[in-house]
């Protein structure tokens, strides 16, 4: 197995900030957020191949220039952060593509209840934990779905191991 060195983590930070960045202006408003199905597919394979910390900073600095370009809102940080950390801690723990699949529950779960509780009043927005839930559900399905194929295929082409 080859280890990689935190410059050649740096590194895929970038290509997947960079990614994450050009794929987010494809997003969908729901209320005040604008979900984005491809940063879970971010998530997901960042969470995957980088781990849990350096998936977060990649989720955080997609979530700050799409804030910054006006493609994304502050929701973008709750909404993207909690999942890629999870899927890289429950990788680590099982050490299963299968992992992928925590993503909504922590995007869901954790990133709503921010959203609502954390997020929303510091821009006056009132909306209930319940309904953070139903908003970020769909987006995050179709791009743990979609990044959890895309890794089955690039194992498969024996791109990564």
């Amino acid at each position: 197995m080859k280890v990689e060195t935190n410059t050649q983590k740096l590194a895929h930070v970038g290509i997947f900030t960079a990614l994450g960045v050009i794929l987010g202006t494809i997003s969908f408003p729901v209320g005040p957020a604008k979900v984005a199905p491809f940063q879970h597919l971010i998530n997901v394979i960042t969470g995957t191949l980088l781990g849990p910390w350096w998936a977060s900073l990649t989720a955080f600095f997609i979530g700050i220039l799409r804030i910054s370009l006006g493609v994304g809102t502050i929701f973008s940080i709750p909404g993207g952060i909690p999942g890629a950390f999870t899927v890289g801690l429950m990788y680590k723990i099982v050490k299963n593509d299968w992992a992928a699949f925590s993503e909504p529950l922590a995007t869901i779960f954790i990133g709503g209840a921010l959203s609502s509780l954390l997020f929303g009043p510091l821009i006056n927005i009132h909306k209930g934990v319940m309904w953070f839930w139903v908003a970020f559900a769909p987006s995050t399905l179709v791009g743990t779905t979609l990044g959890f194929l895309i890794l089955k295929a690039l194992r498969k082409m024996e791109v990564i191991e």
